[in-house]
């Protein structure tokens, strides 16, 4: 989930808060920027990071990096320019966003004090302009723009006039232009020095309470509760009850439009369930690169645990040996539970009971004590070792009829994390799986059957070779090809007809339809020649009947097929030859 982060780099930024002396506008925004990226640090360490100032121009401060330091650094010297110009940024973030492609989930967090502009460059000049012209080319750029979660942290005070007039024209953009945004915006400071019906209240305030360090925080937190919360869910493997887990989706699922196929019908609105089962495993070969929806990071559900013990030990816990676990006869896991504390108690006598410090005269004593959260096992643990050892990944269900993959991730710094990958909504979703629910285990193979991918399918689409023509080379080549078999008639006539039909289903499955008319008046063209240097009757007829077909709106039609012009032989063999009738052809 990358994130764009957009600094309004206006001069009405460097005014200092009322009341807050201390503070100015964009010194509040630095301190929202640096608490943003303390809680992308905690939350979302992999995530990408670009730094984008505006004003008349926008200017990219900090590519993507995962380094945050770095955005932190550039940050604190951003220097206002002139007037803002919001549009134009906008226009930069489509830019900048392009290479991420629409599976991501984008954001956008712009931090302003909502001026508006001035003249034509203004929010309220751009809604002016692009009503009624909303299919204009210069307003193409919303349609990719409207892919993008745009938050705004808006800061401000609500006794301020300007302030409020720029909440409204700023909601006003996102409604019309149908935008994925949210304002992040104080709560009114209440105060008695605006009267109901004074239209000029006091016009310097104290707002202690209303705009500030805190305040600002807590803008922060809510965006972060509202866009960078992590989806928790269940993690479930077998039917072993200690293979069950909660895990972590990172960025957080989010909810899918599936289209009616019945015409007229709403869409559905699915979202994943909040256990996800693992199926069966499969290897990584066998599944290939299909279509995804959505990629997530699947972190184990750690609890934060407080600092404690000796400074000088470190992590070493020198605690008393916990009591035996005492089992319940009458738990239904018993046999389980007793065979996994007997394998631990053997395994622990082994261990190593004393350990010497850097120091001399120090000598600590381990004991078993209580595990810390690393120390526990850990579902995710096990499976991400698993999946990387044998080059596997796990088939896992995220809701009816709907399923995913999750399989060891190892990025460009060779840093190895569990992925999950969630499928298009179907259960026939990867083609050369055949249907998911179908599959089944290797020994439910009967005596004599294999098991092999990919699956058959009745009839494939690449069994004939395809036509591309994306250099105009491609396409002069066929149709050479065409014309060298026409020369070559009547004992290249099947050969002819293939390679006219091959190119004239291309064209129709493209939509190419000019290319039939251009051929049949080349095939009209080469007649007349060849007619003219004396080539046989039946080449020239071969040729007129090819361009009359196709021309016919009969053959538009892309599973219909031209045919050869058949010829009418000669009457019975017993006929002798001066009652013969001439050779004749027919449709």
């Amino acid at each position: 989930m990358p994130t764009l982060i957009a600094l309004d780099a206006s001069l009405s930024m460097l005014r200092p808060v009322p009341g807050r002396n201390e503070h100015t506008y964009q010194s509040l925004a630095t301190k929202g920027i640096q608490h943003l990226l303390d809680n992308l640090t905690a939350a979302g360490k992999m995530e990408h990071v670009a730094l984008l100032s505006y004003s008349t121009t926008a200017e990219l401060k900090v590519d993507f990096t995962r380094d945050y330091d770095q955005v932190r650094q550039a940050v604190k010297k951003v220097e206002p320019v002139d007037k803002a110009c919001l549009m134009s940024m906008l226009k930069a973030v489509v830019s900048i966003m392009s290479p991420w492609g629409n599976q991501n989930i984008l954001q956008v967090v712009v931090f302003t004090d909502c001026g508006l502009g001035f003249g034509n460059t203004s929010i309220t000049g751009f809604l002016e302009a692009y009503t009624g012209k909303e299919s204009e080319p210069e307003f193409s750029f919303l349609k990719t723009l409207a892919n993008y979660n745009l938050n705004f942290i808006c800061l401000g005070l609500h006794g301020d006039h300007y302030f409020t007039r720029g909440l409204a024209v700023y909601q006003q953009l996102l409604d019309t232009v149908s935008l994925k945004g949210q304002l992040f915006m104080t709560k009114p400071a209440k105060s008695g020095d605006a009267v109901e019906g004074n239209p000029n209240p006091n016009p310097n305030p104290s707002h202690k309470s209303e705009l500030g360090r805190t305040t600002v925080f807590e803008l922060i937190e809510r965006l972060c509760e509202a866009s960078y919360k992590s989806s928790e869910v269940t993690l479930k493997c077998g039917s072993y009850f200690r293979m069950e887990a909660p895990v972590l989706l990172w960025p957080p699922t989010a909810p899918y439009e599936q289209k009616s196929h019945i015409f007229g019908r709403e869409p559905t609105i699915r979202h994943t369930d909040q256990k996800i089962e693992v199926c069966g495993f499969l290897a990584l070969s066998d599944i290939g690169s299909p279509a995804t929806l959505s990629r997530h990071w699947v972190l184990p559900k750690v609890e934060r645990e407080k600092s404690g013990g000796s400074r000088r030990s470190g992590n070493l816990v020198a605690a008393a040996k916990p009591p035996k676990l005492n089992l319940d006869t009458s738990n239904p896991n018993y046999e389980l539970d007793k065979l996994e504390a007997d394998i631990k108690e053997f395994y622990a006598k082994d261990s190593k009971e004393t350990e010497e410090s850097g120091d001399d005269d120090v000598t600590i004593v381990l004991k078993p004590g209580p595990q810390t959260e690393q120390q526990k096992e850990n579902l995710c643990v096990l499976l991400h070792g698993a999946l990387k050892m044998e080059n596997m990944a796990a088939l896992v269900r995220v809701g009816d009829k709907w399923y995913g993959f999750i399989y060891a991730f190892t990025d460009s710094k060779k840093k190895s994390n569990l992925m999950l990958n969630i499928l298009p909504p179907g259960t026939n979703v990867i083609p050369w799986l055949g249907d998911l629910e179908l599959l089944g285990f290797p020994e439910d193979l009967t005596p004599g059957e294999t098991a092999s991918f990919p699956v058959r399918a009745d009839r494939r689409s690449y069994s004939q070779s395809s036509v591309v023509w994306i250099r105009q080379a491609s396409l002069q080549s066929d149709v050479q090809k065409v014309l060298r078999h026409a020369k070559k008639m009547p004992d290249k006539t099947q050969h002819f007809y293939k390679e006219l039909n091959r190119i004239r289903r291309a064209a129709l499955a493209l939509g190419f339809v000019e290319l039939l008319e251009a051929l049949a008046m080349l095939l009209e063209k080469e007649c007349a020649h060849l007619s003219l240097n004396g080539a046989s009757n039946e080449c020239t007829l071969q040729l007129q009947h090819a361009s009359t077909e196709l021309r016919k709106t009969s053959n538009r039609d892309i599973k219909s097929t031209i045919i050869p012009l058949q010829k009418v032989g000669a009457s019975d063999a017993g006929s002798t030859a001066a009652t013969a009738p001439a050779p004749a052809y027919m449709y």
